[in-house]
């Protein structure tokens, strides 16, 4: 079972909507059937409710990289959710250590950084702040591999190791536009296209 929590009904309207279509889709691709597409949904629960979260075992909190939003978040689902549970952000940037240190649970507080876009993009980014357990880290590859990505582990740097190196790439495609180098369709295409990237640094 999935609980989907967001602010308001009609984020949860638009989601289950983009869900049923990548159901569907994968349905016309011959990888799977419409029971397995029925049950998938039966065991969406949607809600604007954060109590609704309190019997789940593991959390992923995807609101923006606002430390003050992330830190009420944490501190809620820490009191709301049972000791066992493990709360995970998909920050980018932010310090998973500051986050845990929010909570009761320090050792339970982990990274799980969704490269963009998720759909295509099949690389997560496991941090472990410095009261991470073992276990929380191993759990999290595990289930980041039942949802069919793979996961590397980055150690709790500013900007983790994605965009540790990507931002330097994004500034120097400015810089290289900026010094006239070569115009954007000339470095998005060489990115995107000759270095295989999923869109060019200035797109």
């Amino acid at each position: 079972r999935v609980v989907l929590r967001d602010l308001e009904a009609r984020h949860l309207t638009h989601a289950r909507s983009r869900i049923e279509k990548g159901l569907d889709r994968l349905i016309e691709a011959g990888k799977l059937g419409a029971g397995q597409r029925a049950e998938t949904l039966r065991a969406l629960i949607l809600t604007t409710n954060v109590p609704d979260l309190k019997s789940c075992e593991y959390v992923i909190e995807a609101a923006p990289d606002d430390f003050a939003v992330k830190k009420g978040i944490f501190q809620e689902l820490d009191k709301l959710c049972r000791p066992a549970t493990i709360l995970a952000s998909t920050t980018s940037a932010m310090s998973i250590t500051k986050l845990g240190a929010v909570t009761r649970r320090a050792d339970k507080v982990i990274g799980m950084h969704f490269l963009n876009p998720v759909p295509v993009l099949q690389m997560v980014e496991v941090i472990r702040g410095m009261e991470t357990s073992a276990e929380t880290a191993t759990l999290t590859q595990e289930l980041a591999k039942r949802l069919g990505k793979t996961s590397v582990e980055a150690k709790d740097f500013p900007g983790f190791l994605a965009n540790r190196m990507l931002m330097p790439m994004i500034n120097e495609a400015i810089y290289a536009l900026m010094e006239g180098a070569g115009t954007v369709d000339a470095i998005d295409n060489l990115m995107h296209q000759g270095m295989k990237h999923p869109m060019g640094p200035l797109a």
